[in-house]
């Protein structure tokens, strides 16, 4: 009987918890459930035998923690690793064993390795009758220092292997919080076997691995990859938490199971423990159910009750619920909210727009910055942009900055956000408060490293880089503001020695959800001829990258201390040591308009770094690019 086939048919029904009932039931006699396979056997196979009792379909085999490190880890050993290795696949394959004989003793009769086994009691009737499924269960392996990533995936093929060979046509990948290892492992037994691979994933109340990965790309990964046969949730949380989360998501036609905790664990009687909630749990999980999910079950704190309590809701062999595809809905949702910022809309039009950058204050006062982003509003720019601390030094914090001018001087703004000062926590909180603060753009950057004489005291964080910031923020979007997503850009640093690999970065960060790129300064004809060149091979938003200089100084400063940025001597003849401030500006207005003409054919727009927050010379800049008709 085909298992995919049944469950587009039919709710099964899974066992509970292993672990959590094991050391209820045994007062926590050894480190783990697994180290008993071969030593209390008979504990394994009565905890199965009762959850087939209570009407469990499915059951997974006593194998989540068969790894090295449970079976192993903190003792004194004289076994060598292959000496090691064989008893692991001997443990792996007596919890297979196991499973059998508990059906074979509530069936009456051998389990067989083709397939399920249909219940045959005297107390059954034909019409009662249903198939019973063994799945070898593989969980997460804890991650050593030192041990290589080959090293864990042999040991999972291992694990993989073990259970194939006991005869499993059912792989349950529990518990984990990537794909790192699953998909690589998953599609190494589909090469050996005709299996069913489920990949189940442990989510925190906010919907997130421990890995930072949403439930919708948990979803999403699934639907990409034919190694894939169902994916589901569980542990981690409890049946409320699973349940708020699994309703914001759209199934599609996925297999899906969900399998909560019973709750969330206490002391109770000096151990750790769960509370007795089990109608609480069933009235969940009966709405859980009604979502559309294939398999219902229990984790940590579920016992044999739970499982009986669930199957006389009447959930169990029923066929699934009709689900309720949002996606289309919400997809569309996202894209007209996006269309509604003015920012976006302009530029995907086709309309050159004009972003100007403004230093946030270091001291806390913006006295001089709002009437500077006024009268940027006054001479037509589309935003304003707020630098994140540049050169690792001390500013006001560029969300907070544009939060006040959004406010005060109602021009949208577009704060810069790098990946050195915040941790993931710290990150999401961040674009919370921007998000619930009307900011909708922003300009997602790696950002400038601590410098050298302040790694005594400052600390990098880093827990991103700009491409992995994209994929965050776009989580972001699709879990928390769907209805109002973020709009946001990347850099472009056109002067790579290896321009292809930055246009490979590019494409990855149009993957990751980029409509845009701002370049570094352009002062050279070499690089107006490379952003053309770009935009022959990244079909995207380039707005280019204006700075103009006021001085002989301010010139040989960029040119001979700002790596990264070619000035040519030619600009920097065009200044004089004895020249006033007016003559200084009024030279590098100049220049800025012959290079804004120069870039007018290529580029989609402009960005303008306002030298020493000098609004008054970009104001000048917009007014004569508007005689000239280049905006």
């Amino acid at each position: 009987m085909d298992f995919k086939a049944y469950l587009k048919n039919h709710i099964v029904l899974t066992d509970g918890a292993m672990g959590t009932y094991y050391g209820e039931k045994y007062q926590r006699i050894g480190r783990s459930p697994e180290l008993v396979n071969r030593t209390h056997p008979q504990r394994i196979t009565a905890i199965h035998k009762e959850y087939l009792d209570a009407g469990a379909q499915l059951l997974r085999t006593n194998s989540f923690s068969s790894n090295l490190q449970t079976l192993f880890g903190g003792q004194e050993t004289e076994l060598s690793r292959e000496q090691q290795l064989m008893q692991l696949e001997e443990n792996v394959r007596a919890s297979y064993r196991l499973a059998k004989e508990a059906i074979a003793v509530r069936c009456a009769g051998p389990a067989s390795d083709d397939g399920p086994v249909i219940q045959s009691t005297s107390t059954s009737s034909a019409a009662e009758a249903s198939p019973i499924w063994i799945a070898g269960d593989i969980g997460p392996i804890p991650e050593q220092r030192g041990k290589e990533p080959e090293e864990l995936l042999e040991e999972y093929r291992i694990i993989g292997d073990a259970l194939l060979e006991a005869g499993a046509n059912v792989i349950w990948f529990e518990t984990f919080s990537d794909y790192q290892y699953l998909l690589p492992v998953a599609e190494y037994l589909k090469q050996k076997k005709d299996i069913f691979v489920m990949a189940s994933f442990c989510l925190n109340k906010f919907g997130s691995t421990r890995s930072g990965i949403s439930a919708g790309r948990i979803l999403k990964t699934a639907r990409e990859h034919s190694a894939i046969d169902g994916v589901g949730f569980n542990c981690g949380i409890g049946s409320t938490h699973m349940y708020q989360i699994l309703k914001t998501l759209d199934f599609g036609d996925l297999i899906v199971s969900v399998i909560p905790n019973s709750g969330y664990p206490d002391i109770i009687k000096d151990r750790m423990g769960y509370q007795e909630n089990r109608s609480f749990f069933c009235e969940n999980m009966q709405e859980i159910a009604a979502l559309g999910v294939n398999l219902i079950g229990g984790c940590c704190g579920t016992t044999p009750a739970y499982i009986r309590a669930l199957k006389k809701t009447g959930l169990g062999d029923q066929a699934p619920f009709q689900r309720r595809h949002k996606g289309a809905f919400k997809q569309e949702n996202a894209r007209i909210a996006k269309e509604n910022n003015l920012f976006y809309q302009k530029l995907s039009q086709g309309k050159k727009v004009v972003v100007v950058e403004l230093d946030p204050p270091h001291d806390g006062n913006c006295e001089k910055l709002i009437p500077s982003a006024l009268q940027l509003k006054e001479a037509g720019a589309d935003l304003v942009t707020f630098s994140d601390s540049p050169m690792g030094k001390l500013r006001a914090d560029a969300i907070m900055t544009g939060a006040k001018i959004q406010r005060e001087v109602e021009l949208p703004v577009m704060p810069h956000i790098t990946c050195r000062d915040k941790n993931r926590l710290g990150m999401g909180a961040a674009l919370l408060g921007a998000h619930m603060n009307g900011i909708r753009n922003l300009l997602l950057i790696t950002g400038d490293p601590v410098s050298q004489g302040d790694l005594s005291g400052i600390t990098p964080v880093f827990d991103f880089n700009s491409i992995k910031l994209m994929e965050y923020v776009q989580q972001m979007n699709a879990e928390y503001f769907r209805e109002d997503p973020m709009v946001y850009g990347g850099a472009l640093n056109y002067g790579r020695a290896n321009l292809e690999k930055e246009i490979s970065r590019m494409r990855q960060k149009c993957a990751a959800g980029a409509d845009y790129f701002l370049t570094q300064p352009i002062f050279d004809q070499t690089d107006v001829e490379r952003i053309a060149y770009i935009k022959t091979q990244v079909e995207t938003k380039i707005l280019c990258g204006i700075m103009p200089l006021v001085s002989y100084r301010n010139a040989n400063f960029m040119k001979n201390e700002v790596f990264g940025i070619r000035v040519p001597e030619e600009i920097v003849a065009c200044y004089h040591k004895d020249m006033s401030r007016e003559q200084g500006e009024e030279t590098g207005i100049a220049i800025a308009l012959r290079l804004a003409e120069q870039l007018a054919e290529i580029g989609d727009g402009y960005y303008f770094m306002a030298p020493f927050n000098r609004a008054a010379m970009i104001a000048t800049i917009l007014k004569r690019m508007r005689e000239q008709c280049l905006i």
